[in-house]
């Protein structure tokens, strides 16, 4: 086993063992083939932010290296809270999307992808250099892998949530086109999720695109959006 040689990286995993819980959640509910030490997310949140508290002082280049050992660990934990420093942090201007896509490389699952992709990054930051992310984007929705598959449309949520830009728009649709045919959950909810996303601004594109694709889109895409596009939620509640 590697020894971890990032001072940091070892100061959060000390203390991701003082305070995991003595229960632990089975590693495949959430997904990950990885072991953990089931940190809830108030734990991690709260953990993230007593660590920047204290390394405010924090260079670029330490934080790149932090988060490169964090991905490369071991359990579920570690690769999450990096995910975690990685939304809240102060440097996005300064990382690559190239960096992104290889640290992409050590995370499995649902979970994993989602802590690093849902919320990361604003379309503020992705338009600001949209040749690298969009370059990156059409990268990950052809790759052999399906959790950087997963990826490309999870990088996409937020930003076709927040801003009507159509190159965010045209990518994502491009992308839902791409993985569409695919029947494992960790793409059918994908797809699912960034269809609603591109309602608030794209009511309309969505509505067509529903429409002529109904036949080939994953059911539960086509479900949870049609239910988001009537009723402004993804599922129907039912009345007794």
């Amino acid at each position: 086993m590697e020894k971890i040689k990032n001072r940091y990286h070892l100061e959060i995993l000390a203390e991701i063992k003082r305070v995991a819980p003595a229960k632990k959640i089975p590693p495949r509910v959430l997904g990950t083939p990885h072991p953990c030490y089931s940190l809830s997310n108030p734990q991690k949140r709260k953990l993230v932010s007593v660590w920047y508290k204290v390394h405010r002082d924090i260079s670029v280049k330490e934080f790149v290296y932090l988060l490169d050992s964090l991905y490369r660990g071991k359990s579920y934990d570690e690769k999450t809270l990096a995910g975690i420093l990685l939304e809240t942090g102060r440097f996005h201007l300064e990382i690559k999307p190239k960096k992104v896509g290889e640290w992409l490389n050590f995370l499995e699952g649902w979970a994993e992808i989602d802590t690093t992709c849902q919320s990361s990054f604003s379309p503020k930051e992705l338009l600001g250099r949209w040749s690298k992310w969009k370059s990156l984007l059409e990268e990950l929705v052809k790759d052999k892998n399906i959790h950087k598959r997963r990826a490309s449309l999870v990088l996409l949520t937020k930003s076709t949530r927040e801003s009507a830009d159509p190159r965010l728009a045209k990518i994502a649709f491009a992308n839902i086109e791409k993985l569409k045919g695919e029947k494992h959950v960790l793409i059918t909810k994908a797809v699912s999720w960034l269809l609603r996303s591109l309602i608030k601004y794209h009511k309309k594109e969505v509505a067509a695109y529903l429409k002529k694709n109904q036949a080939s889109l994953p059911k539960i895409a086509l479900r949870e959006t049609l239910n988001k596009l009537k009723t402004g939620k993804k599922s129907l509640r039912i009345k007794r």
